[in-house]
């Protein structure tokens, strides 16, 4: 018994594109094409209706996430369904949108038609190979998460050696407040708040508060300095 052809649903915006994958695919005898349409907004409505077994999909089309968008609604709405990113845009940002929305697999529109139906294949087989490009991009994205994660948990364990005094006088530097407004504030001398300020320093390793204070926007844990805004209170 013949096993029924793989159900594709193309969308792009690009009329000759269109064209040429619906040739590529239907000279296939195991795909069948089910429709071919050129927004994000059409795909999610002809996929929904049509239940192709795979969506190849574009992602800048009516507008520049329209694709990302399509998937994200199709893995809610029919999560059966198989999306292949089809796309010329292959930086880190797009790849993990389009990966994160629901995708199945992302491949570039300059890759060989032999590539493309590969995609289609497996995805309709749910077994998506992990392409070098993208394997590449998902190691260098663990190691980058590895090393943040590292200087966060090295960065919040400096602040919960800081003295309650250290923690204001850090409050107002970032504040961007100087040493001797800071010292009126205090009600210290300029040369306690200098001491204290070199105590911080050491214990962060930095050269400078300035570093100190970029380090904490970096890792998200600034706003620990900022002022409070005052509520109401008896």
């Amino acid at each position: 018994m013949a096993q029924a052809p793989i159900r594709v649903l193309i969308a792009d915006d690009m009329i000759p594109i269109r064209e040429y994958l619906s040739m590529v695919l239907s000279h296939e005898p195991d795909m069948a094409i089910v429709d071919a349409v050129g927004t994000g907004a059409a795909a999610v409505e002809r996929a929904l209706a049509l239940r192709p077994d795979v969506v190849l999909m574009d992602l800048e089309m009516e507008a520049p996430r329209a694709g990302v968008d399509a998937i994200k609604k199709l893995a809610r709405q029919a999560p059966e369904l198989r999306s292949v990113v089809l796309t010329h845009f292959g930086d880190d940002d797009t790849v993990f949108a389009a990966f994160e929305a629901g995708a199945s697999d992302y491949v570039l529109k300059n890759s060989s038609a032999a590539e493309i139906l590969e995609a289609v294949r497996a995805a309709a087989k749910d077994m998506s190979p992990l392409r070098p490009q993208i394997a590449r991009m998902i190691r260098a994205e663990f190691r980058a998460l590895r090393s943040e994660r590292a200087a966060l948990v090295d960065t919040l364990n400096i602040v919960y050696r800081l003295t309650p005094t250290e923690v204001s006088i850090l409050r107002l530097l970032a504040e961007g407040k100087d040493k001797n407004q800071i010292a009126r504030i205090q009600c210290v001398e300029a040369s306690t708040v200098r001491t204290h300020i070199g105590n911080i320093l050491k214990k962060f390793d930095e050269n400078a508060v300035k570093d100190i204070v970029r380090r904490l926007q970096r890792l998200g844990i600034f706003e620990i300095f900022t002022t409070p805004k005052s509520g109401g209170g008896r």
